[in-house]
């Protein structure tokens, strides 16, 4: 990186000014390259929004922030079938957002993912003080 370039990039007045990087001018390409997530974690953050964009599944984990809850109890919960309940356990299972412990013949399933469990916190914190 040039002298010019590191001074444009260090001349910040503050951290809500952004830099600007463009093919014509200074690039920053090769920065911002190397900041960007990985593919993996592209995939993983793209899994998490999945999850949490279906309503069904939102109400689950919102249910789980507390309590590990079996297949059953959750059904009665939300007023759907328990294969209903059970299949979305499945696709949160395979985003590796939540897990479950067996106990005899009952599985109770509890939030895995600690990024997830904070973010849905922090959610249900706003809005909760928006309605106050």
């Amino acid at each position: 990186m040039s002298l010019d370039t590191a001074l444009l990039k260090n001349s910040k007045m503050d951290e809500d000014r952004l830099t600007h990087s463009c093919c014509e001018g200074v690039s920053f390409l090769d920065d911002i390259k190397s900041a960007l997530p990985s593919d993996d974690e592209i995939v993983k953050m793209t899994y998490i929004n999945k999850a949490l964009s279906d309503p069904i599944r939102l109400k689950m984990l919102f249910a789980l922030l507390d309590y590990e809850i079996c297949v059953g109890e959750m059904s009665n919960l939300l007023g759907i079938s328990q294969s209903h309940v059970s299949h979305q356990f499945k696709i949160l299972r395979r985003y590796e957002i939540v897990d479950f412990t067996k106990d005899k013949k009952m599985s109770f399933y509890r939030i895995v993912n600690t990024e997830v469990k904070q973010l849905l916190k922090q959610k249900k914190a706003k809005i909760c003080q928006k309605k106050k």
